[in-house]
């Protein structure tokens, strides 16, 4: 290889690390985008520990007292169910201080790593309101959950057809289907199926209300 040739090699090379560099940092700054409005939304709603039996995570309450009560369940919207499947993942300790006085951190890596990551949303940076509906189906219906009824409205509201729609490929459907100039109309229609799917519940009588008024407000903050 000629000197000459070799320049040009170590010129390419220094330019694809380059790209990849801006790439990530691109792909770094819609996320931060993305949480600037996510991050202060969930907080705002999810407030703080919460003991209410008519949530389905009170049949799954921390071990510990607290206040001198027992069975809390849920701190900033995350259930001891998720805490402690989360914990040799992130690296954290299932203690009573964890839970009962969690860290700003700790809950933004439990929503990164729980709730976000199971997804590949970077293949839809384009399309930050079909990001946010996935993160807050996931959050308020878990992964299982949040799988099965986006992949239910794509089936019944996209025409896909498909009897086992996986993450990736409720992601990739996305993708090729809507478009920048579509994305809010895909948005009110994913709300629509959101509040339709609220009804359904059986404790839709006792936090029915509430979840209906928590939608509206996601609908503000991210139309």
């Amino acid at each position: 290889m000629t000197k000459k040739v070799q320049k040009w090699v170590v010129i390419g090379a220094f330019t694809l690390v380059v790209g990849l560099i801006v790439a990530n940092k691109v792909k770094m700054k819609k996320q931060a985008s993305l949480l600037e409005k996510l991050i202060p939304f969930v907080e705002q709603w999810e407030g703080g520990l919460s003991r209410k039996t008519s949530d389905t995570a009170s049949s799954h309450p921390a071990p510990w007292v607290y206040n001198g009560e027992s069975g809390w369940h849920t701190n900033k919207g995350v259930t001891y169910s998720t805490f402690v499947s989360l914990a040799s993942q992130i690296g954290y300790a299932i203690t009573p201080e964890n839970f009962f006085n969690m860290s700003n951190d700790l809950w933004i890596k439990i929503l990164k790593v729980g709730f976000m990551a199971p997804y590949p949303l970077e293949r839809i940076n384009h399309l930050p309101r079909i990001q946010a509906v996935i993160i807050t189906w996931a959050w308020g219906s878990g992964l299982s959950g949040s799988e099965r009824r986006l992949a239910n409205f794509q089936r019944e509201e996209m025409g896909i057809k498909d009897s086992n729609i996986t993450k990736a490929e409720i992601v990739e459907n996305f993708r090729n289907m809507i478009t920048r100039s579509t994305e809010l109309m895909w948005f009110y229609k994913l709300c629509a199926r959101r509040a339709s799917d609220f009804k359904k519940m059986s404790t839709y009588a006792f936090n029915g209300r509430g979840w209906l008024r928590r939608l509206s407000d996601f609908k503000r903050t991210f139309e």
